[in-house]
């Protein structure tokens, strides 16, 4: 429902129940005794009715000039004195018309009556119907303000995330094609086949990426793809076990969330010198993913003292951490440990 719609209904249920008060009024207390009448005139005047409609016309001109003008302009801009000074001279109108009122229908009125009911009932209704008018306003006027934040709150983190991706895609070609460098190093045969990878892994990174969330199964099999990329360079010195645990088709992800973590695995525990296992592990719940990876620590590697996770540094990760806390505000769990032999990071979050 539209904001406009919402406030046109609002509008007139707000009058049908105050046009409504003097047929609940008759209900519930039964008709009104002919001495209690508050504009009841003498003979010879006309009915009040022409004095009620009157009455509540101008109750109607002062709900909607509250609503539409004396809130907007001098309210919420600010200016309450005016905003003050505007309600208190639309009352003594009100008063001046129920003081004229009164005279008309009771010409002969002692001047030492008191205060005659009219002025208190139409004060009464005044403040019902300038209460309603700011309450309706005020409240439209919070969520259009928040409708605002919101948009601009997404506007910016949209804005953001494309940064970050921007720098994700060329940080992860500089490590693959650092991979494949390799490869042609030590004259593998297995590098034009490296090329080949490269270039469906790039079709998927420079185009298949460009959105919110792509299915989760893509993004896993394009992880697939970057780990038998990196394995070509390797020897069975760096065995790489990569699990998928659940079903990920119904689900879908931010693209390249996972990579990073990988890319430093391969970055900082790949060795072809000494036994350094990769382990990768994806547990795929209705509503949760669980992702591990872990690698040995090369020994011969200057090594971080145990309990602090120095390999877990640099542009990618900065940027995965800086993505999920945009993506995923204090739903994510990330740990990282460092049992001075082994890396281990471990991701939660929601599907």
């Amino acid at each position: 429902m539209s904001q406009q719609t919402w406030q046109r209904i609002t509008h007139i249920a707000i009058w049908m129940v105050f046009l409504s008060f003097p047929l609940m009024v008759t209900v519930l207390v039964g008709p009104p005794k002919p001495a209690s009448l508050i504009l009841r005139p003498p003979d010879g005047i006309k009915p009040p009715i022409s004095i009620l409609i009157s009455f509540n016309a101008l109750l109607a001109v002062f709900y909607f000039v509250n609503y539409y003008i004396l809130i907007p302009r001098l309210l919420t801009q600010r200016r309450r004195l005016w905003y003050g000074l505007s309600i208190a001279g639309c009352f003594v109108v009100l008063l001046l018309f129920i003081y004229t009122s009164i005279n008309i229908t009771y010409p002969n009125r002692p001047p030492d009556a008191g205060i005659h009911p009219a002025y208190v009932a139409s004060s009464l209704f005044f403040m019902l119907m300038w209460a309603a008018s700011s309450g309706v306003r005020l409240n439209f006027e919070y969520q259009t303000a928040e409708k605002r934040r919101k948009d601009s709150e997404n506007a910016r983190l949209e804005s953001e995330l494309g940064q970050l991706r921007t720098q994700l895609n060329p940080h992860f070609l500089f490590n693959t094609l650092n991979g494949i460098y390799t490869l042609t190093l030590a004259k593998n045969d297995a590098a034009p086949q490296a090329l080949l990878r490269l270039s469906n892994l790039l079709r998927y990174v420079m185009a298949d990426t460009n959105t919110d969330k792509v299915p989760l199964a893509q993004d896993l099999e394009h992880l697939r793809n970057f780990i038998e990329l990196h394995q070509m360079r390797l020897t069975d010195k760096t065995p790489v076990t990569f699990t998928i645990n659940g079903d990920p088709a119904p689900h879908r992800i931010a693209p390249l969330l996972l990579l990073p973590f990988v890319e430093n695995a391969f970055k900082h525990g790949g060795s072809t010198r000494e036994y350094s296992p990769i382990n990768v592990n994806i547990d795929i719940l209705p509503h949760r993913l669980t992702f591990e990876c872990r690698n040995f620590i090369r020994q011969w590697q200057e090594a971080a003292a145990p309990g602090i996770s120095t390999q877990y540094t640099g542009i990618g990760l900065e940027n995965t951490r800086r993505r999920l806390d945009l993506l995923y505000p204090d739903q994510y769990e990330w740990q990282l440990r460092n049992d001075g032999e082994t890396y281990t990071v471990q991701l939660t979050i929601p599907l």
